[in-house]
């Protein structure tokens, strides 16, 4: 039951790129359009014949670009000269001197004015007077502008002159020149001061104006022994500074949800729960955006993880597991780390194992997640509260109901532990049962021949997760599914092993039993049942699935569930004792549950009906063959914490049925035809029945009779 692939959409929209700032003031969404525009007329206003330095400062990823390009936008269209320089692009603190004198002539001598090309000219010559050094490899933009004027040199000149041959040019040019510098607080601390160090220097030229975006307090910490000795050093270069404005609280909501709903569109995902939903885009996602790239990284990181695992998990769960993990890594991590403290089944077996200092060890885990959480605590108490809520009841906070974990399981929520593991491994691996082919064997419970075919392809372990998985969703069993998947189920157990496998592993052929149940509580008119059960039981063709089938309705003590009436119960545990009595050697030692049709079939006649019932199976002791399954049957394995295992027989409750004969019969196995023929692991059960015969093992009783 493979899934099959799907064409999965993916972003293509520019506003899913998180780091692409907006190129113009009809593109702006967080209403800062009109501060731009302030700071352009700013510009324009502003008295240059001395130069002047203005700058916008806020955090990494605040949308500082997109201003500097809505600025840019506004004075070109007035005729203004806009130059850029991101000094992010270079590395080194000498090629930064180089590359700004670079990159000012360059684009100064593309402008159409003979007056600024000549203040390209003399800016060229002043940037290979402060940085003598060759020019990097490559790069020829001085030479070439500077070619002309060189061959009239006939001595050095003094950078002062440089300076005031630039000054008078600028000074008679008619035209203001505004160079806007980014990414200052990219930079590295040395890069930094060299940037601030340039703009100082030529910030006092006629008709300049800089333009400079950073963050304050991590420029201000690159250029002092302290952050307020650095702001002091800024104060002296920037006349004018503004602080970006904040966006407005519901702006982000509102640009996220559609550009969201777009990301999810057209995959296939788990039905969002809306009330899980609004609690935790309230309280685990909103809290992390900070500025429009923390939206977009999020959106643009979501449909990988969407198309792995979108049809396994709990849509809301996802959506908040995934922005913790793009948003707040270290917290991610965390989270990751301690997954064990957080899900149903793992705690649950470990606090029941370890007892009150497992508890009180989760606890303690989890209250060191929240105080290392530092600023995040708010948010991680909501993952907890929303996402795991066994967290609360280790926490003390609430508790929650015992069909709790079905329900998450059913759900696709990250409580349960399946569903986190497969989120946290990004995908299904190899023994985990997808959402898919439990829908399928939903779908297929009114369809016996679908229904075998599917049962066939599982493994055992992936059996037993479907089986569990299908508990879960009794509410939605249809009415008409009990004659037609009880059988099939009924005779899917004689195939199943009664043991379970492991230490306190449950076995798989109980799990068969409860879905079998849940099926057959579907008709909850006890006549109609009754019927319905009469044509099930032609179907089986097992007196085991039978006898499993008619304990389970019957009102015998610890065994049925009274879905019948007693008299209708008595009629059909009759049927199974007249065919136990009728049936061959042959057919009854190829039985399942040979111990069962052996051992508790006996309590349900009265006196002469259970003495004629006794002597009937003991009957069956002459044939080495019955003897031998009736051996392996009755084999149990004790388990310990290690995980090891012990093989002991059900001795006692052997001898309630079938006496002295028994004995005999086991002693004789190892001298018969047969044992040269049988396994080790046969043998091995045989031998260990001669010592319970021969009084060397403790005759021990597991509750079988």
């Amino acid at each position: 039951m493979e899934q099959a692939p799907t064409n999965q959409s993916s972003p293509a929209d520019p506003h899913f790129d998180a780091d692409r700032p907006i190129e113009r003031r009809k593109d702006d969404c967080l209403g800062r359009r009109a501060f731009a525009e302030s700071v352009a007329k700013r510009i324009q206003d502003v008295p240059a014949q001395h130069g002047f330095t203005i700058a916008v400062t806020g955090e990494w990823g605040s949308g500082k670009t997109s201003i500097l390009n809505m600025v840019a936008e506004v004075l070109e269209d007035e005729t203004i000269t806009v130059l850029r320089f991101n000094p992010w692009l270079f590395g080194g603190t000498t090629e930064l001197v180089t590359r700004f004198f670079q990159e000012l002539s360059a684009q100064l001598g593309e402008v159409n004015s003979e007056k600024l090309k000549e203040v390209a000219k003399l800016l060229a010559r002043l940037g290979e007077g402060l940085a003598p050094l060759s020019p990097i490899p490559g790069t020829n933009i001085v030479a070439k502008l500077v070619s002309t004027a060189s061959e009239q040199w006939a001595k050095p000149r003094s950078l002062h002159s440089e300076r005031e041959d630039l000054k008078k040019v600028l000074a008679t040019s008619g035209a203001k020149v505004v160079v806007l510098i980014d990414d200052i607080d990219r930079l590295e601390p040395a890069e930094i001061r060299e940037v601030v160090r340039l703009v100082r220097l030529t910030s006092d030229l006629p008709n300049v104006i800089f333009l400079l975006a950073y963050d304050r307090g991590h420029v201000a910490k690159s250029l002092g022994t302290s952050e307020s000795e650095g702001l002091r050093y800024l104060e002296k270069i920037v006349q004018v500074s503004y602080q970006l404005p904040l966006v407005r609280e519901s702006i982000l909501p509102e640009m996220f949800l559609p550009w969201l709903a777009e990301c999810v569109s057209g995959r296939d995902v788990v039905e969002l729960d809306t009330e899980v939903w609004t609690q935790v885009f309230y309280d685990v996602i909103k809290p992390l955006f900070t500025n429009l790239r923390d939206v977009k990284r999020y959106l643009y990181s979501l449909p990988i993880t969407l198309d792995m695992v979108g049809l396994e998990v709990a849509l809301a769960d996802l959506l908040s597991l995934d922005a913790i993990r793009v948003l707040r890594p270290e917290l991610f991590e965390t989270l990751r780390t301690h997954s064990d403290c957080l899900v149903h089944s793992s705690s649950d077996i470990q606090i029941m194992m370890g007892g009150d200092s497992r508890k009180q060890e989760i606890k303690k885990t989890l209250l060191q997640m929240l105080d290392h959480a530092a600023a995040d605590r708010e948010i991680l108490e909501s993952v907890f509260r929303h996402l795991f809520p066994v967290t609360q009841e280790i926490l003390g906070t609430f508790g929650y109901s015992s069909d709790s974990k079905a329900a998450w399981r059913r759900d696709r929520r990250v409580a349960c532990e399946e569903m986190l593991r497969i989120y946290l491994q990004a995908g299904l691996d190899d023994t985990v049962v997808s959402s898919g082919d439990i829908q399928a064997l939903l779908d297929a419970l009114t369809d016996e021949t679908q229904l075998e075919k599917l049962l066939s392809c599982l493994d055992a372990d992936r059996l037993g997760q479907a089986l569990e998985w299908l508990e879960d969703y009794q509410g939605e069993y249809p009415i008409e599914a009990v004659p037609t998947a009880v059988p099939v189920l009924t005779n899917l157990m004689g195939n199943l092993s009664g043991e379970p496998g492991g230490f306190l592993a449950i076995p798989p052929r109980i799990k068969v039993s409860r879905v079998i149940l849940r099926l057959m509580r579907r008709i909850d008119d006890p006549e109609t049942l009754a019927t319905c059960i009469g044509e099930i039981l032609q179907k089986v063709p097992t007196l085991s699935g039978r006898l499993d089938l008619v304990e389970m309705v019957g009102h015998r003590e610890s065994v049925g569930h009274r879905l019948v009436s007693e008299d209708q119960a008595r009629k059909l545990e009759q049927q199974i004792v007249e065919e136990l009595e009728s049936i061959t050697t042959e057919h009854l030692r190829a039985e399942w549950d040979l111990i069962g049709l052996s051992l508790r079939t006996l309590l349900w006649p009265q006196d002469a009906g259970k003495d004629n019932l006794a002597e009937r199976l003991r009957s069956h002791l002459s044939d080495d063959e019955f003897v031998l399954a009736l051996l392996r049957s009755a084999v149990v394995n004790i388990y310990s914490t290690g995980g090891l295992a012990n093989k002991r027989l059900h001795w006692d409750d052997l001898l309630t049925t079938f006496g002295k004969e028994l004995a005999a019969a086991v002693v004789r196995l190892p001298n018969s035809p047969l044992w040269l023929e049988i396994t080790e692991d046969d043998r091995d059960t045989v031998n260990l029945a001669n010592k319970y015969a021969a009084g060397e093992m403790a005759n021990e009783s597991y509750g079988i009779a």
